[in-house]
């Protein structure tokens, strides 16, 4: 609370120090030629006359309006007007006491005769360019720390958000990759050059349209585009090496060591790393996840991260666990080249290790009329996860209007596990229903066998464009689970055993395929033609064995729990439109889809079923100035796993069963989006919401006797979602003070039927969140970042068997960090979790404080000695609560604890060295 009161002090005083008021400048930017085309998005850079030191800047907004405050009385300033495809404006002005409020009217700028005859001064470089479809920042333009990285320079560029997870968006837009000089960094993995490259190598920051991902997905609107950052290196950067080193103790035979090396020369990049640790951390600096970031190369960019820690990068672990306590080592390499006929080629290794403890207790709640059905479970599971993951990329520019992409990868993974868990049911009285031990000794293996191919051509004629690609997949995984368990029933007394086999294989083939053109038919008029097909091949075979007892060997069939499911056919998607630009803002996009789908599903012992399907719906467009609305349908068919009519039975007092008469859904979307970056008074805001409304959806029904569970999946029609927020920040900055201060609000609802016992109710489930940011930076000698936010969690039903559900949850951060004096650093952050939903045995109040201290040494700190200690209060616990159906569920798991940490840390950083000598080693 006292650092809580300490934020909000220092936020009023800030706020104060910010409202004082100073001079300001204010104009209109104009063509020279044409008074009435104002130059919109230009850059005004003010410097104090005689000084080559940017003291401010602002952009003309969508009007060719600037305004520039913070500027102080009686002196004076220099103006350098940068707008794209024009001469250079300069002008210099004082401002009075008497005129402090300085407008200078319209001024005119010429429209560039001829590039090479500019004359570039070197101390009058723009912060920012902003041209037809590329942002330019002057990295020089924005101060940072000598030690500083790529990732702190881009915090300081407006518009540029840096999330937690280290994903990057520019204007709202995610950032899809990270190049340098033009090519892919790495692989393109976004965190290996923001968190190790130095800023003071960039020269500049352009942002551009990634029109891959457009090409990929057509019906992408301009506020769903990913951005690509390129770095720009300085021109004497030809060259050099850089990364890390680390090792690290503690008591309890805690340990931690890594290291990550990077090479690049011209055309040629290489990254080596290998890690290993038991503080169930990531690889790279157990106390910031993602202090290095993922591996994701190849170009196959998927994630998966937790608030807990845990993250996976293209579906690799880094070590670390959202759940239980973990072991974890691995290692890796990545190379990069460009041939001299400009084709990109990528290729990239990685193995990952992880023997995971996982200790959890969970309290499931159930309302059933006036009976209730509360679960408590405890488990321990042991598991081993080895991962090898093998990628390459081939990009060909085959001309300038041509290119072809391939992307071979292959995922081998597997993962052999111990669980076992003891649960009891009791009703509303507390009596006792039933006991469970559980013991699952589960073999699995996650393989993927991958080829991506893309290819784009552009022609000649504006607008016109042909795109064909191809996503070829396979899945083996088979499934071996051991599975014995002992029931004792109460109520009515009487006992149950189960001791078998489940031999379980899945093996999933997709061919996807798809192809679009593009055909403007006019200025205002464009024909878009979308086509894909999806072939199919799935199959699910599962044996399921009892153990003999005459020789222990699990040889005895079960036919009713044995069952091969064959599904093939395939899939096709068809979408028509046309584009109309109504007026200069406002564009509508009508178009129509056609979906079919044939599947053949076969049974072993079962009837076959065919499936065919016709699906036919709109579709709508529609962009307003930074308003985006989009409407869509979709056929979707129910996962194989879901037609398998055989009891899963794993877990016998939550049995699962199949329906191989299943439909498949059909969903309709809408969504809108918007956006603004005000470059005048530094605020950013944006709006968006997103619904769904789904026909002949998958529900599960439940029956409960005797405290036994079992599922039964059918299709539901009624089943929506809407989902929506807004957020607001501002940015304050006058010298080298800057505070950031943040609102938010999102909002979830559901409407889904529930059936438990065969009665039948809608549950409206809410769920409200809002939540609040500030994060004050004082010279970079001392940050203060706090954030608050509340979920609001509440379930609603029809019928009265079900019992209304509300409980709300707290969630507050603050971290302060303090750089003072110059080699030291202190850090440290304080976590709260409050939920009121009160459960007896349960810690409702879950408090994390961490600190550390770092002492820095050696030329540009490149050595770093960090004493940390993580979990002060131990506390021990990590706690999730959600509602399902009619249920309450509350988990909490095991974390480390309580333990302090000594690491070293050497960062290495060698660009345009001399060769030979010492520096022999890290040059490449």
């Amino acid at each position: 609370m006292k650092k809580l009161l300490l934020s909000i002090a220092l936020t009023l005083v800030i706020f104060n120090l910010f409202a004082q008021k100073n001079g300001s400048i204010t104009g209109i930017l104009a063509d020279s030629a044409n008074h009435k085309t104002t130059l919109n998005y230009s850059t005004v850079s003010v410097y104090k006359v005689g000084d080559s030191i940017l003291s401010t800047y602002k952009l003309s907004d969508d009007k060719g309006v600037f305004k520039i405050n913070g500027l102080t009385i009686g002196v004076k300033y220099r103006l350098v007007v940068t707008a794209w495809q024009y001469g250079t404006y300069r002008k210099e002005v004082e401002l009075t006491a008497a005129n402090p409020a300085l407008n200078l009217g319209t001024l005119y700028l010429s429209v560039k005769a001829n590039d090479l005859n500019e004359v570039v001064i070197s101390g009058e470089r723009p912060p920012v360019i902003v041209r037809k479809d590329t942002i330019e920042f002057n990295a020089e333009s924005f101060k940072t720390l000598p030690s500083a990285v790529v990732e702190d320079l881009l915090k300081k560029l407006p518009g540029v958000a840096i999330a937690a997870d280290g994903s990057i968006q520019v204007n709202g837009k995610a950032v899809s990759k990270i190049l340098v000089d033009g090519k892919e960094f790495f692989g393109g993995d976004q965190q290996i050059a923001t968190k190790n490259l130095p800023a003071n190598i960039i020269d500049k920051v352009q942002v551009v349209d990634d029109k891959q991902a457009k090409r990929r997905d057509p019906d992408l609107t301009a506020a769903e585009i990913p951005q690509i950052i390129n770095l720009k290196l300085k021109k004497a950067i030809k060259k050099g090496a850089f990364g890390k080193l680390y090792a690290g103790g503690g008591l309890k035979d805690l340990y931690q060591a890594g290291g990550l090396m990077n090479f690049f020369r011209d055309t040629t990049q290489v990254s080596i790393l290998a890690y290993g640790n038991n503080i169930n951390q990531p690889g790279f600096n157990p106390n910031d996840v993602q202090r290095i970031g993922g591996f994701s190369r190849s170009g196959v960019n998927s994630m998966m991260m937790t608030s807990g820690g845990y993250f996976e990068f293209n579906g690799i672990n880094f070590g670390g666990s959202y759940n239980g306590v973990q072991t974890s080592s691995g290692g890796g390499f990545n190379f990069n080249t460009l041939t001299k006929k400009g084709i990109k080629i990528n290729t990239q290794y990685f193995f990952g290790r992880s023997d995971n403890l996982l200790e959890k207790l969970t309290n499931t709640n159930q309302t059933l009329g006036t009976d209730r059905l509360i679960t408590n479970a405890s488990e321990n599971t042991n598991s081993l996860i080895l991962k090898h993951n093998i990628g390459g990329k081939l990009d060909w520019q085959i001309d300038s209007l041509t290119q072809l992409t391939i992307e071979p990868a292959i995922v081998l993974s597997s993962n052999n596990s111990v669980s076992k868990v003891s649960s009891s049911n009791n009703n509303e009285n507390n009596q006792l229903i039933n006991t469970l031990d559980n013991l699952n000794d589960l073999n699995t293996s996650s393989n993927k066998y991958q080829l991506r191919a893309d290819f784009s051509k552009d022609f000649k004629k504006a607008g016109r464009s042909f795109n064909l690609g191809a996503d070829i997949s396979a899945t083996p995984n088979p499934i071996i689970n051991y599975n014995r368990s002992s029931s004792v029933f109460y109520l009515t007394p009487s006992t149950s055993e189960i001791d078998q086999l489940r031999n379980n294989t899945i093996d999933n083939f997709r061919s996807y395929l798809y192809g679009n053109y593009t055909e403007p038919i006019s200025k205002k008029l464009n024909f878009k033609a979308d086509v894909s097909g999806n072939i199919i091949n799935n199959e699910n075979a599962l044996s399921t064995f009892y153990r003999n007892p005459a020789n222990q060997l699990y040889d005895i069939a079960i036919p009713n729990l044995s069952q091969t499911v064959k599904q093939a056919g395939f899939k096709t998607n068809t979408n028509i439109s046309l584009g109309y630009k109504v007026t200069k803002d406002l564009y509508l996009q009508p178009g129509l889809v056609h979906n079919y789908i044939s599947l053949n599903n076969r049974f072993t012992d079962n009837v076959d079923i065919d499936q065919r399907y016709n699906f036919m719906w709109p579709t709508f467009q529609l962009k307003y100035k930074i308003f985006r609305l989009n409407y869509s349908a979709r056929f979707t068919e129910p996962n194989v796993s879901y037609l398998q009519p055989v009891a899963d039975n794993t877990n016998a007092f939550y049995i699962r069963n199949g329906n191989p008469n299943l439909l498949p859904a059909r969903t309709q979307n809408l969504s809108m989006n918007m956006y603004k970056y005000d470059p005048k008074s530094l605020i950013n805001y944006n709006l968006y919401g997103y619904g769904s409304f789904t026909k002949n959806g998958v529900v599960n029904t439940i029956s409960i006797n005797n405290g036994i569970q079992t599922i039964n999946p059918v299709n539901k029609s009624g089943i929506y979602n809407f989902s929506g927020g807004a957020n607001i920040s501002k940015d304050f900055k006058k010298d080298k003070t800057s505070l950031k201060v943040g609102l938010g609000f999102w909002a979830n609802f559901d409407h889904t039927p529930v059936i438990v016992n065969n009665i039948e109710s809608d549950a409206n489930v809410f769920y409200v969140g809002p939540n609040g940011s500030v994060r004050l930076n004082l010279n970079d000698k001392l940050e203060i970042n706090q954030s608050y936010s509340v979920n609001l969690n509440r379930s609603r039903y029809d019928d009265s068997y079900y019992t209304n559900i509300s409980y709300n949850t707290h969630q507050s951060t603050s971290e302060l960090i303090i750089r003072y004096p110059k080699k030291l650093v202190f850090e440290t952050s304080y976590s709260l979790t409050i939920n009121d939903q009160k459960i007896a045995g349960y810690n409702n109040n879950i408090k994390f404080w961490n600190a550390a201290l770092t002492y820095l040494f050696m030329k540009n700190d490149r050595a770093q000695l960090k004493f940390s200690v993580n979990d002060i209060l131990q506390s021990n616990v990590r706690r999730n609560i959600q509602i399902t159906g009619n249920s309450v569920i509350d988990t909490q798991s095991n974390n480390l604890g309580r333990y302090g940490m000594l690491t070293l840390t050497y960062n290495i950083q060698n660009f345009g060295q001399k060769v030979g000598g010492r520096q022999t080693f890290f040059s490449f």
